[in-house]
């Protein structure tokens, strides 16, 4: 992950981040289902490697259904870490995952994981190459592991990307019950996120060492890719 990420993610956004995520369960619900569908297939004592990993969701969900699995999260943010340690320990994993603070290219290379997750991370490196995430993860995998990605995406200059940010308005609208402005939301997304236009993150994903990327889920802005590392 590149340094260039905004420093919003202290003790305060850390607290708030779930509450306001389960405002939108019903979104978060169905890509985790699918995430639990494209995993399924897994070895029983699977390792997974989960990349901006923030207070460990992705962690939770699967670790109850697979009990013989192993987890590492890597995140830079020690407040979201702190969060993710406590949900953990609280569910009774936590003996089954490794915290790592710091970037995914802070990590030694493995190559051992059968699978590494990457999700709603990506936007917030401010670099058209994405700083070349996708080859790190590409290179803990194990040959034909597979790399599961969700960001926010989107082409800002497309006539198209007015009415979708309209609806993306309108979905923070219902989770904040306030009314948000259409102009200030573009602000932030600009100044916060780096969008990409889907079509080049997965070009992207697919000259990084993996198989041709499949778009298993869109909600909105927010659209999820999978594919394979290649022999």
């Amino acid at each position: 992950m590149s340094t260039h990420t905004n420093d919003i993610f202290n003790r305060e956004f850390s607290r708030q981040y779930d509450a306001y995520s389960h405002k939108l369960a019903e979104i978060t619900d169905n890509l985790h289902l699918l995430i639990s569908l494209l995993l399924n297939t897994l070895p029983s004592q699977a390792r997974v490697l989960c990349v901006g990993v923030g207070t460990g969701s992705e962690i939770l969900r699967l670790a109850q259904q697979h009990p013989q699995w192993h987890f590492d999260g890597v995140d830079p943010s020690p407040d979201m870490l702190a969060v993710c340690h406590e949900k953990l320990a609280d569910a009774g994993i936590a003996a089954r995952c490794t915290l790592h603070e710091g970037y995914l290219r802070d990590l030694p290379v493995r190559g051992d994981y059968d699978a590494v997750l990457c999700l709603l991370v990506t936007h917030f490196i401010q670099h058209p190459q994405r700083d070349g995430i996708y080859t790190q993860m590409a290179r803990q995998l194990k040959n034909d592991g597979r790399m599961i990605t969700a960001e926010i995406a989107g082409d800002m200059q497309s006539p198209a990307f007015d009415e979708q940010l309209e609806m993306w308005k309108t979905m923070h609208e219902v989770a904040s019950q306030a009314p948000r402005d259409k102009a200030e939301i573009k602000a932030q997304l600009s100044q916060r996120l780096l969008l990409l236009p889907p079509e080049q993150t997965e070009n992207l994903i697919a000259t990084a060492g993996f198989t041709l990327p499949q778009r298993f889920f869109q909600s909105l802005l927010i659209h999820g890719w999978t594919a394979r590392k290649a022999p």
